[in-house]
């Protein structure tokens, strides 16, 4: 079977819960996967965030720097779990040692995720 992923084509941009999700779910992502020290990884995390919320601020979308807040709210909450996952699956290959989508993608101009 195939299955075609249309990313976040459920929820508008404009939809503060989208922003919520995207937060939320990008720093579990991002303690899942790391290699590099958590700590210094999360506060500089922290502060991007809080970056990100003063912009919505400063362009009239309260909510969505209101999402953000709920989003490290979550995080937090979530973060017992997460370090425990860490630990029982930290013989995973690091996504470092894989060649960058990004790279691939921008540079490379591979297009399709199966020439990536």
């Amino acid at each position: 079977s195939k299955v075609y992923h249309v990313g976040g084509a459920s929820l508008k941009a404009s939809n503060p819960n989208k922003t919520y999700l995207n937060f939320r779910n990008s720093l579990f992502t991002l303690v899942k996967n790391t290699d590099k020290p958590l700590l210094i990884v999360v506060l500089f995390r922290l502060i991007l965030d809080g970056i990100a919320g003063v912009r919505f601020l400063l362009t009239a979308k309260p909510k969505h720097m209101i999402a953000i807040i709920r989003a490290h709210g979550g995080f937090y909450k979530a973060l017992p779990n997460l370090l425990q996952f860490r630990r029982l699956h930290s013989t995973r290959k690091s996504h470092n040692q894989l060649p960058s989508i990004v790279w691939s993608y921008f540079i490379r101009g591979k297009t399709h995720f199966n020439k990536l």
